[in-house]
């Protein structure tokens, strides 16, 4: 025995001694390393920012409306295609909301595992870590196959969030801290909670996925200020004005009505002298559609009988106020010449077109005082001598020719009454005498835009003749639409699509609707675009067409308003108080928002 030193006597003793500490020693021991994994640890707390960040920045653009940087438009990533999704929500909540909450959660459950940690909290640690990181996974999983098999579409962000909710339960599952028993038992709860969330999405209605501006309407004043030498009222409403034909080969290819010369909307008005009267076409190549028929002051029946002819048609450089053809009384001359100043001064302004009247009729009122100086004039000899001739030929004096008065305007308002467009100068799905009329702004190659035609689609078979929709096509491309910053594979031949669209309306605006529902249909190629327009209106006259300039200033018009009326995102539907921009899924959404806001303003 040495002092202060007690050794065993026997081998047994010592054997007997030493297992009994260290066995405690060794079972605390290997199970706190078991539970304690510092590089484990790390791993977990790196992916968890990233996915929190990624899921913070989804949630802040989905409250914002705004869009992802960097992703948005391509034929396989599109992060606006799924990020608006029917998928893209849970509970009302954007799927990135939860996703936060999760992976803040299991940032703060790492912030407390340290090595001096008593094991019953690192137990109760890791049976978060568990459960948490096992419903990222497979999470992960659901919205990945969504995305590949439903959506046809990837979110990059989306696709960086899920592939760390997956390195964390391969972690998880691979290591079971735990122990296998209480891993699947987690997992199980995991997984029932993921087929609450996928049952809730399946079946709950399909989210809205559109923003709604609401505007403060601007009084339509009857009296909008149009005299002369007056300055622009630039308060009053604009009258969103087609575009200016300003060659000979419009009289060949002018709208139904005649080509329009209007004035820029960004200048004073011209003097009333100086407005051009559309010329009288013949043979246009643009047929009416069966919803559109020359308004007449005769009856119906005569509709065929009044149509103007080729020989009696004056011709497009000569036509103006001060020079049509009239019957020889003066009253009937008086009548004429107010009815065509009104038609033409209504395709700038209606208040334009009432000065008008009320100058001409005021020079009418003269001339019955003087009823010499109108018998003395040129235009009474000539009358004369004309009727002397009929006279003394037939016997009889021939009869006048009927008065054709053109359709008054259909002005349709939008965004607070600051725009107005006639609906017979614009591309119409329907009647432009409808008692619903509004604006929608779409590209062919969206794929928003085509859910949302559904909805336009099933309004329209609801409505049937009372609904019309102003379609102006606004391609998100950038060789005609200069606010495209980049092009996208996805929108290849966008422009392309719009230009045959207002093509086929041009030439037979009957055919337009068809050809409009065509595109919709499902992704098409601009050589079966070309071969289905000339199928609708002949190849002929659909290569005179595009050889001309219209369709593309039609679209320059398009873009311009789209400027106007704060650019963004597309579709748009633009009703007189309010614009609804993005896509519109819901029939039922789109026909309570077309009686709420046309109703009240019709």
């Amino acid at each position: 025995m040495i002092r202060g030193v007690s050794i065993p006597t026997t081998l047994s003793e010592t054997r007997l001694r030493r297992p009994s500490v260290s066995l405690t020693q060794m079972h605390k021991s290997e199970s706190h390393s078991i539970l304690y994994r510092p590089v484990l640890f790390r791993v977990f707390q790196v992916l968890s920012v990233i996915a929190l960040s990624i899921s913070g920045y989804l949630a802040w653009t989905a409250f914002q409306a705004k869009e992802v940087y960097g992703c948005g438009g391509g034929e396989i990533f599109d992060c606006g295609h799924v990020l608006t999704s029917q998928y893209s929500k849970i509970f009302g909540l954007p799927v990135s909301v939860p996703a936060f909450a999760l992976y803040a959660s299991l940032i703060s459950v790492l912030f407390f595992m340290r090595s001096n940690t008593p094991e019953k909290i690192l137990t109760a640690g890791w049976s978060i870590l568990t459960f948490g990181a096992v419903s990222a996974g497979l999470a992960a999983l659901w919205f990945i196959g969504i995305q590949v098999f439903v959506l046809k579409h990837l979110c990059a962000y989306c696709l960086a969030a899920h592939s760390c909710g997956l390195f964390l339960t391969a972690a998880v599952l691979w290591y079971r801290p735990l122990g296998i028993r209480t891993t699947s038992l987690l997992s199980g709860v995991a997984a029932g909670g993921i087929a609450i969330m996928v049952a809730a999405q399946v079946t709950a209605e399909p989210p809205q996925t559109f923003v709604v501006e609401r505007f403060d309407e601007m009084p339509a004043s009857e009296d909008v200020a149009f005299e002369f030498d007056a300055p622009v009222d630039f308060d009053a409403p604009i009258d969103f004005a087609p575009p200016i034909a300003v060659d000979d080969e419009s009289a060949e290819a002018g709208s139904e009505f005649g080509t329009v010369f209007a004035p820029p909307t960004d200048v004073p008005p011209l003097a009333v002298e100086t407005v051009f009267e559309p010329p009288v076409i013949a043979d246009d190549v643009r047929q009416p559609s069966p919803t559109e028929s020359p308004v007449s002051s005769e009856p119906a029946d005569d509709a065929k009988a009044v149509k103007p002819t080729a020989a009696s048609a004056p011709e497009p450089a000569k036509a103006d106020v001060t020079n049509i053809s009239a019957p020889s009384t003066p009253a009937a001359s008086d009548g004429v010449r107010a009815t065509v100043a009104r038609a033409s001064m209504l395709f700038i302004s209606p208040s334009a077109a009432r000065l008008t009247v009320r100058f001409l009729a005021a020079f009418a009122d003269e001339s019955a005082e003087n009823p010499a100086s109108d018998a003395d004039s040129p235009d009474a000899k000539v009358d004369a001598e004309t009727e002397k001739k009929s006279g003394d030929a037939g016997g009889e004096t021939a009869a006048p020719a009927p008065e054709v008065a053109k359709p008054e305007p259909r002005l349709v308002s939008v965004s607070g009454n600051r725009f107005r467009l006639d609906s017979r100068q614009w591309p119409l799905l329907g009647s432009p005498d409808a008692r619903y009329i509004f604006v929608e702004m779409f590209d062919y190659t969206c794929p928003h835009c085509r859910n949302t035609h559904r909805a336009v689609h099933g309004a329209m078979q609801k409505y049937g003749d009372d609904l019309a929709i102003i379609a102006l096509p606004v391609p998100l491309e950038r060789s005609c639409n200069d606010t495209v910053t980049r092009s996208s594979p996805a929108h290849a031949n966008a422009c392309e699509f719009a230009r045959l669209s207002i093509a086929v309306w041009r030439v037979q605006p009957s055919m337009f609707q068809v050809f409009h529902e065509w595109l919709f249909e499902g992704t098409r190629s601009a050589s079966a675009a070309r071969s289905k327009a000339e199928e609708l209106v002949g190849k002929s006259a659909l290569d005179a067409e595009l050889a001309r300039p219209y369709a593309g200033e039609y679209i320059s018009k398009h873009v311009e308003l789209y400027k106007r009326v704060g650019r963004g995102s597309v579709p748009k539907l633009m009703f007189p108080r309010s614009t609804m921009t993005g896509e519109v899924s819901s029939v039922q959404t789109l026909c309570s928002t077309i009686e709420r806001e046309l109703a009240s303003a019709k």
